[in-house]
């Protein structure tokens, strides 16, 4: 055995493959293909699970950096009205109105002065009802100027309030608020980044004035610093931050949270050349992974736009990637963890299945080979009802049959001649031929059981349609959430696209409803006060199995919600959701509900064309004129033809010589018929299918059959023969010796009644 692996391995071919693997036991080949199915099994869900995790979690980051953006943007809009309301106070100030009425511009600059200090204000004047600038927070003279061309100026002027960004020439910012230049080291750039504002003066229903105030953005870190506290405060990583945010004028970050190695807010990079022509060519947002400062981020850029909406910078908020590929890292390490760990408890298992299985086997080929060589004593235990028990036991009645008969046969081999010895041999030999044939007319019972079978089935392959005629808009749908508004919504939505909606407030109420009715989709907050989400999808699918579970579940939830959709939920919908999101996923669950139930049907119908060529028994369909329609592989066999082509439109006097279907009876029966043409013979059985004008044919192939009948009556015949001769000499010894003796002993008569009651035994059977 040793040279024939050598000579067998490497394979060249599955041939080589097939005989390498019959050198190992029945025990060595199921237990590899356990651990090769388990082992295949682990890696396809260990791949298919870091996939899904990593993209589930990559996602949720984008999900989180556009949120950061979102906050960002409105921190920015709050710090833009709340420096309209500020100028609006300033401009509704009695004091501002007399000093403007009276001209008074000491008085102006004076309150101006006061007024710039306590709302934190980089410049502060007031323009008369022509844009000429009156008076300044920061200058004691007063100076003549037209500020009519600036965008707020120009709509305050019109009677309306207005605010915006602006990029402003730093060299007048200066020299209208000197302390600016404390901002700025030794090169100072020409322009800046302001955010301003404008508000019309009233006295008595007439615009007299102008209140125009704002705020240098560059080098100002108050506003990034807030954002970032905001988005940051509750996240740490070893010591480095989790995250910026910096605010552009053009590409050139003019103000950041990012601190240097002097903890001093860093500024002067350039926005990523990538982002540049989206950002401020295209005025898109971008969300996107980038490199900074030696550091991979997940950044979200929005434009900023001046009081002309001309994209004039950007506002980006980044997020260290290296926490984010941390967990993917860690939930990669589980996974495999876990995978390992499943392929050694199914090799586990599998070891000791098999050596379950594989010992009453064992004990059986023992005990046959006992057999073999003698011994009839010998029994296997069983010791279970199942198919396996039932072997051994079938296997120890045949044993004891067998040491029975031997036991008989050396009764009658020591009371009878050595040539009754042998004829009943031969009858035993006859006994075992007609055995065998009647285990060959099983398969003509099989095909008149499959004949009634057949023709009491109309069409076993209807289909069913899905969802009982439903179509996804009259499907029902069941929504449980604590928040009433969140139902109210969702229920209007949902019944507007003819959606049956049934809502709830409770897991409790929940469950009764699907006791009560039957659901296509439910959809439930995972953080239900009576239960948690693993343990309400388990009641759900009790109750209702085929279901389709949609949970909504808050940021803080989502591992608990990805970890429920792994133990059976279709999927989840972070909250807050919009009205499209849960009518998209509602419409997505049921299509795909329907298109899992069309696959099913068709993998049934499959199968059944599968099963149908399989059969061992010659199936066709013949028209009205006795001609192919279909047929199986098994007819094609028996028409001595290879492919399908060959039979269809052909009759049955073409394909045998002879047409089956001319003495056949008009509601179906069964008929032997000699194939003269394939020199086969054959059992007819055939029924009608009226509503397709088509008639079922199934042809029985019974030659071997037939042969061997012909053969055992010929054999049983010389044998009775042979028995009838012995027994007529041997009881015509028995006459003489009783002459002689003058009676027949009674071990005489049993002997010769047992062997005429075996000959007509022999005679009988058929």
């Amino acid at each position: 055995m040793d040279q024939e692996k050598t000579i067998r391995v490497p394979w060249k071919s599955w041939d080589d493959f097939t005989r390498w693997a019959q050198d190992f036991s029945l025990k060595q080949k199921v237990l590899g293909a356990f651990l090769g199915v388990a082992i295949f099994v682990g890696l396809l869900t260990v791949i298919l699970g870091m996939r899904l995790a990593r993209f589930t979690i990559i996602e949720e980051a984008q999900k989180k950096v556009s949120s950061d953006l979102s906050t960002a943007s409105f921190i920015v809009n709050t710090y833009k009205e709340n420096l309209e309301l500020k100028v609006r106070m300033i401009g509704g100030s009695d004091q501002i109105k007399d000093y403007v009425t009276r001209g008074d511009f000491s008085g102006i600059r004076n309150r101006l002065a006061m007024m710039n200090l306590e709302n934190d204000l980089d410049f502060l004047a007031v323009v008369d009802a022509k844009g000429k600038l009156v008076a300044q927070a920061f200058q004691l003279e007063s100076k003549t100027e037209d500020l009519s061309s600036i965008p707020v100026v120009k709509a305050a002027l019109e009677g309306k309030s207005a605010s915006g960004f602006r990029i402003a020439e730093i060299k007048k910012l200066i020299e209208d608020n000197p302390t600016l230049a404390q901002r700025f080291g030794a090169t100072r750039p020409k322009e800046g980044l302001t955010l301003e504002a404008a508000h019309p003066i009233f006295q008595e229903s007439k615009m007299i004035g102008i209140v125009y105030a704002g705020i240098l953005l560059n080098n100002n870190h108050l506003m990034v610093e807030s954002i970032a506290h905001r988005l940051f405060s509750d996240q740490a990583y070893i010591i480095k931050e989790p995250g910026f945010v910096a605010i552009f004028q053009g590409d050139l970050a003019i103000s950041s949270s990012v601190r240097g190695k002097d903890k001093l807010p860093v500024t002067g990079f350039l926005m990523n050349e990538n982002l540049r022509e989206k950002i401020l060519g295209a005025g898109e947002i971008v969300i996107r992974p980038e490199t900074e400062f030696h550091e991979d981020y997940l950044t979200a850029t929005e434009p900023i736009r001046d009081f002309n909406s001309k994209v004039i910078g950007a506002i980006q908020v980044a997020t260290l990637e290296r926490p984010i590929l941390s967990v993917v890292d860690r939930l990669v390490g589980a996974f495999l963890i876990i995978a390992l760990c499943g392929v050694i408890l199914m090799g586990a298992i599998s070891y000791f299945l098999v050596k379950w299985i594989n010992r009453p086997l064992e004990q059986m080929l023992n005990a046959a080979k006992r057999a073999a060589e003698g011994d009839l004593t010998h029994e296997v235990p069983v010791v279970s009802r199942d198919e396996v028990g039932q072997l051994a036991a079938t296997f120890n009645l045949m044993i004891r049959n067998l040491a029975e008969s031997r036991k008989k046969l050396e009764e009658w081999g020591s009371q009878l001649a050595s040539k009754v010895a042998d004829q009943t041999g031969q009858l035993d030999q006859a006994r075992e031929q007609v055995e065998r044939v009647k285990k060959l007319a099983s398969l003509e019972k099989m095909a008149d059981g499959m004949a009634h079978i057949m023709a009491h089935i109309s069409d076993p392959l209807i289909d069913v349609p899905v969802g009982e005629g439903k179509t996804l808009t009259n499907s029902r749908i069941l929504m449980a959430d604590p928040d009433s508004n969140v139902l109210e919504i969702c229920e209007r939505v949902l019944v507007n696209d003819g959606f049956a909606v049934k809502t709830v407030q409770s897991a409790p109420d929940a469950l009764l409803e699907l006791e009560r009715e039957p659901y296509d989709v439910i959809v439930t907050d995972i953080e239900m006060p009576e239960l948690g989400g693993k343990e309400l999808l388990k009641e759900i699918k009790t109750r209702q199995p085929e279901i389709l579970v949609i949970l909504s579940a808050s940021f803080k939830a989502t591992e608990e919600a990805v970890e429920t959709v792994k133990l059976g939920a279709y999927d989840y919908i972070p909250k807050p959701f919009g009205p499209h999101q849960i009518l998209l996923m509602v419409y997505t669950a049921l299509q795909t509900k329907m298109i899992l139930g069309k696959t099913r049907r068709e993998h049934a119908d499959q199968r059944a064309e599968t099963i149908f060529q399989q059969l061992p028994v010659a199936i066709a369909l013949a028209d009205e004129a006795h001609r192919v329609v279909y047929s199986n592989r098994a007819f094609l066999e028996l028409a001595s033809r290879e492919v399908q082509e060959d039979v269809q439109g052909k009759s049955f006097k073409d394909l045998f010589g002879v047409d089956p279907l001319d003495n056949a009876e008009e509601y179906g029966g069964s008929q032997w018929l000699k194939l003269e043409k394939v020199g086969r013979t054959a059992k007819l059985y055939n029924f009608g299918l009226p509503e397709e004008d088509l008639r079922v044919l199934m042809l029985l192939d019974i030659t071997e059959t037939v042969m061997k009948d012909q053969q055992a009556d010929v054999f049983k015949t010389e044998t009775i023969n042979k028995a009838h001769q012995v027994i007529h000499e041997q009881m015509r010894v028995a006459q003489e010796i009783a002459g002689l003796l003058g009676e027949t002993t009674a071990e005489t008569k049993a002997a010769l009644f047992e062997l005429i009651k075996l000959a007509g035994e022999g005679g009988a059977t058929r």
